[in-house]
């Protein structure tokens, strides 16, 4: 249990999340996820056997569930700033 965010500090509350993941090449959302979720910044954490149990579903994927299409934008080029090539 993660009580307080390491970002923020601010509390934590158990949800069921949607886990956003890159696995290899191809990117994948996992439904009803159990996380602690910073109730400020959003910051989203797993226990152990979450963490085992994606690293399982990434290993031998059971039947997906369903596919969305996902529009992929690129962002303007923006004027030369900060240091930023």
């Amino acid at each position: 249990m993660v009580s307080k965010c390491f970002l923020c500090g601010s509390s934590t509350i158990k949800k069921f999340i949607t886990a956003e993941n890159w696995w290899g090449d191809q990117f994948t959302l996992v439904e009803n996820v159990p996380a602690w979720v910073c109730e400020n910044c959003g910051e989203q954490y797993f226990e152990a056997q979450v963490i085992e149990e994606l690293d399982r579903l990434k290993d031998s994927p059971s039947k997906v569930e369903k596919t969305i299409l996902v529009p992929v934008f690129k962002f303007p080029k923006a004027k030369k700033r900060a240091g930023i090539p």
